[in-house]
């Protein structure tokens, strides 16, 4: 794999070993998981190593860990999955689970660093993504690397009861600097 990383941060594949109490506990914090599908089940340590297995074992997947390079300390995950390589697309997906990292443009980072990895690396075409319509940190950052967003699904999801909409973003090859 081509090592992607930035001055802060790094990206590598996950591993069993990497399913700690720790990214559990992400995973059942409300504040991480509040935009997460992972959100509507109890999470453990057996069912996120669990996860990085089935990813691993999924060749149209790709687990990363996002990792601060000063410490070597895991900070979230992002995931370049539901790889069509016929029509040569990709969707990504990511959180940072450590909320002391939160609002440190490392999200900005991580979604640019795989972006380079799904058009470079893998000859993609086309990158996707959503978000919630109430998660405007994440339509931020998608649009500020370059995404478009393509369309907007009313009523898609609920969260906490509520019916929501979500974005749909995209972004291609050739709109990739």
């Amino acid at each position: 794999m081509v090592e992607l990383a930035t001055d802060r941060l790094y990206l590598r594949p996950l591993s069993a070993q990497d399913a700690t109490q720790t990214y559990a506990d992400w995973m059942n914090d409300p504040q991480v998981n509040q935009y997460l599908e992972t959100r509507h089940s109890p999470q453990s340590v057996e069912s996120c190593r669990a996860f990085i297995e089935h990813c691993n074992a999924d060749p149209a997947s790709h687990l990363l860990g996002i990792f601060l390079r000063q410490g070597d300390r895991h900070l979230g995950n992002v995931k370049l999955g539901f790889i069509n390589n016929h029509y040569q697309r990709g969707q990504i997906s990511l959180f940072i689970g450590d909320k002391a990292f939160w609002g440190q443009g490392l999200s900005s980072e991580v979604v640019r660093l795989i972006t380079v990895y799904g058009f470079e690396s893998l000859g993609l075409h086309r990158l996707e993504a959503g978000c919630y319509e109430d998660n405007l940190a994440s339509l931020r950052i998608f649009l500020k690397a370059g995404y478009t967003v393509e369309g907007f699904m009313r009523e898609h999801v609920t969260l906490n009861g509520r019916r929501m909409g979500c974005f749909w973003l995209g972004k291609l090859h050739n709109e990739h600097a």
